[in-house]
């Protein structure tokens, strides 16, 4: 009997490591894959001024409370980039293979970092997309919900922080940014954004997080 729960214990944790690995991320939870392109212009403690390369990024608007209405933003998200869409074609092959009847969907593999942002009364959640891919070669959404839209290079504030994210602490976090434009007569020009790095099943205190604001 002893025997047959050890082995089921190393069973259901090897499944366990082999989905982390599988999904891109570390064995602690942390995501490992490719994330948007950018510079350090200057850095004072957590804060930081970054010039962000252009890039796509795939987005979705759902009305609520943050915390519900940012889950179903993620899960949209997630489900598009692990094959749910309706894409003919393999996104890693140029040109690109016709799949037959019945092949399985290309998966995108997720490029961090995850943004939410408050705007006109619903919480949007967005992805950027890998780099390899233009608006032509991203495979089409099954969720009509979910949208692309091309970034310009973009210079951004921003502030960084771990643990526990919530909207009290992305509140407090965006003052503190503010707070540090301000004292270096720095004039945003866009809301804040709240930028997610790692997985919901990451280790709280591993977790990372920032906060960005559009600077000129």
């Amino acid at each position: 009997m002893h025997n047959t729960k050890m082995t089921m214990i190393r069973t259901l944790l090897l499944t366990i490591f082999t989905a982390v690995l599988l999904s891109g991320c570390s064995i602690w939870g942390q995501r490992t894959g490719e994330e948007a392109l950018y510079s350090t212009l200057a850095v004072d403690e957590n804060f930081e001024i970054r010039l962000y390369e252009p890039l796509i990024i795939a987005q979705t608007a759902v009305e609520g409370p943050y915390l519900a209405a940012t889950r179903t933003g993620y899960q949209r998200l997630t489900d598009y980039v692990s094959g749910y869409n309706l894409a003919n074609q393999t996104v890693s092959v140029n040109p690109p293979i016709i799949l037959g009847e019945g092949a399985k969907k290309p998966k995108i593999e997720l490029t961090t970092p995850y943004y939410e942002e408050y705007l006109d009364g619903v919480w949007l959640t967005s992805v950027a997309m890998p780099e390899a891919y233009t608006l032509q070669t991203l495979p089409k959404p099954v969720d009509g919900s979910i949208t692309f839209k091309v970034l310009p290079r973009l210079k951004v504030a921003v502030i960084s922080y771990m643990g526990y994210r919530s909207e009290r602490m992305i509140q407090k976090k965006t003052e503190l940014l503010l707070q540090w434009l301000a004292q270096n007569n720095i004039t945003p020009t866009s809301s804040a954004r709240s930028v997610i790095y790692d997985t919901p099943w990451t280790i709280p205190m591993l977790r990372r997080h920032e906060i960005h604001i559009n600077v000129p």
